[in-house]
């Protein structure tokens, strides 16, 4: 017996099927209850068919590699388009109310679909790669332009992938049907019927997806679990409507409760209802239970987080070692008072890794670098700023002079003159594994420039007294 009739043939208070069927969020909320054994699973699946296609497309743009891109995402692709099917079919069936055992009916349909799979996987994936190399090769360019991307270009790419998602979404909600039609015309069927739908289906998706590989590697613990079904599933209850009027995709209705063969006492009543409610509803609690331990966590880290007194920021080609950034800032901590009366003595040093020059920096540093740099600048948040190269530092941001004035190179104060900082005793940190070799980190800051930006700062004060 599958654990769908194990729980909806239960006799006792459950979902009649003389109740109307439930629409929008809470019939979203009953497929996750009723089905999240399914959906963890399927997830955990499409993750591990998706993780070639991230590593492989993500290396061609890393090497800045037209065909080592195109390679990589065609072999990878192989393996997506599968996922995409099984995320898709997963859905429609919890949508469908299918009872069967979702394993062999995984099988039943990769065997069915898996050639369509294969082509559609390969054909997205590699535009996915396509628009990812073009963004990484607009950036550069603008990099060493000195300027970064005006909101046209950024618009622009976004329009592309979210045509993308679009497209990819419609696909995959095809996909697992039986129809005599193309794969891309019974889309543009879909597309052309409703379009508002499949919009905002594509936004879903993109929103989901897009947004967690975003925030990669942090999102690691949220793809796993939620990544790919917590999306999929909404984007496909959006599309279920006009999937049910275009190709008669039938919802099954759910068996009704067996008559008690004789009467319950009211205590009997009362436990066979929490039976039966925890039965329908341990999906929700599992959910709700993740969702308040990660909330906790974060809220945990916030209230415990102490807010530094002072900000320094560091701005070099390559990144420093931690160990080296834990130096400094412990080092600066002993000319620091408590500023913001909090109790304790905290001076954050950033470490931006951008160079005017994108060659000597990692490219996803450089745009990570970039866009931290930019925070900081707008919300003003460092005041001492240790610039390996000053110079292109003024050329792509105008920070030094809007700070210092015209004569702003004039006011620059070397690293190795200034007696206080060039003094610190910052250690050294291996560069091999054996460790042995090791530099010291007194020279990763030989020839760096300091620029001050606020002459009354109290940290910079002690250091120059």
């Amino acid at each position: 017996m599958s654990l769908y009739n194990s729980l909806y043939e239960r006799e006792g208070h459950g979902i009649s099927p003389n109740e109307p069927e439930k629409k929008g969020f809470a019939r979203f909320c009953q497929m996750v209850g009723r089905d999240l054994g399914q959906l963890l699973g399927t997830n955990l699946i499409v993750c591990v068919l998706c993780l070639p296609a991230a590593l492989g497309v993500s290396l061609g743009v890393t090497l800045f590699s037209l065909p080592v891109t195109v390679v990589c995402s065609l072999l990878t692709g192989l393996l997506v388009g599968p996922a995409m099917l099984l995320l898709a079919d997963c859905a429609l069936r919890s949508l469908q109310n299918d009872p069967s055992q979702w394993l062999p009916r995984a099988k039943q349909t990769l065997t069915a679909h898996w050639k369509s799979a294969c082509g559609f996987g390969c054909i997205g994936t590699l535009v996915l790669g396509l628009l990812c190399f073009v963004s990484a090769f607009v950036f550069e360019a603008a990099a060493q332009q000195g300027y970064y991307p005006g909101l046209a270009v950024l618009v622009f790419l976004a329009l592309d992938f979210l045509v993308l998602a679009v497209f990819s979404t419609l696909c995959a909600a095809v996909l697992p049907l039986q129809a005599p039609d193309s794969l891309l015309r019974r889309a543009g069927r879909l597309l052309l019927n409703t379009p508002i739908r499949c919009v905002a289906a594509g936004i879903v998706m993109l929103a989901g997806i897009g947004g967690m590989l975003l925030l990669f590697p942090v999102s690691v613990f949220w793809a796993v679990l939620f990544g790919f079904w917590l999306p999929g599933l909404a984007a496909m209850q959006t599309l279920f409507p006009v999937l049910r009027q275009e190709y008669g995709v039938q919802v099954r209705t759910i068996p009704h409760p067996a008559a008690p063969d004789k009467i319950l006492t009211a205590q009997e009543q009362k436990r066979r209802s929490r039976v039966n409610w925890w039965y329908y509803n341990w999906g929700i609690v599992a959910v709700a239970a993740m969702v308040i331990v990660g909330a906790a966590y974060v809220a945990h880290g916030l209230l415990t987080a102490v807010d530094p007194d002072y900000t320094v920021a560091v701005v070099t080609a390559e990144a420093l070692p931690d160990d080296a950034v834990q130096r400094l800032q412990t080092a600066l901590a002993d000319y620091a008072d408590d500023a913001n009366g909090d109790g304790a003595v905290v001076v954050q040093v950033n470490n931006y890794t951008w160079s005017a020059n994108a060659a000597l920096t990692d490219m996803n540093g450089q745009m990570a670098g970039a866009t931290q740099l930019n925070t900081d600048l707008a919300n003003d948040e460092s005041t001492i700023w240790i610039l390996e190269d000053p110079e292109g530092f003024e050329q792509a941001y105008g920070a030094l002079s809007e700070k210092l004035g015209a004569d702003w190179a004039g006011q620059l104060i070397d690293w190795d003159e200034q007696p206080v900082l060039s003094a610190l005793d910052l250690g050294s940190y291996n560069t091999t594994t054996d460790g042995s070799q090791r530099i010291a980190v007194q020279s990763c800051f030989a020839g760096c420039k300091i620029a001050i930006f606020d002459r009354e700062d109290r940290l910079w004060r002690s250091l120059s007294s």
